[in-house]
């Protein structure tokens, strides 16, 4: 049974933007002025470390939150994402992945 795999990239810019719109619907506060960066990292799962200006701490969103993020912007994009897609994230250079696979 063949397999069908895509792989979105999202810049560090626009996993910024997710992130943002995400905490927003999820009622999730951030600190004043926005997230000025994002450190991705890969332990025992992709994490984003948001960082602000004005020495506020910084959050941490877990892969499963990342990923969602990552997905509300494809729906507000008009980008499909299939629900049966088994989906998975890859930090990649300056940018994140999104893999979506599915058994046609």
């Amino acid at each position: 049974m063949p397999n069908e795999s895509r792989i979105l990239g999202f810049s560090n810019a626009e996993a910024i933007d997710a992130l943002t719109e995400f905490c927003a619907a999820t009622k999730r506060e951030l600190p004043k002025g926005g997230i000025k960066k994002l450190v991705f990292s890969e332990k025992a799962e992709v994490q984003a470390s948001a960082e602000f200006d004005a020495g506020a701490p910084p959050i941490r969103f877990y892969e499963n939150e990342v990923a969602a993020a990552l997905i509300m912007l494809c729906h507000k994009r008009g980008i499909p994402v299939a629900r049966r897609a088994v989906k998975s994230l890859q930090i990649a250079q300056e940018s994140i992945e999104l893999h979506l696979s599915m058994r046609s």
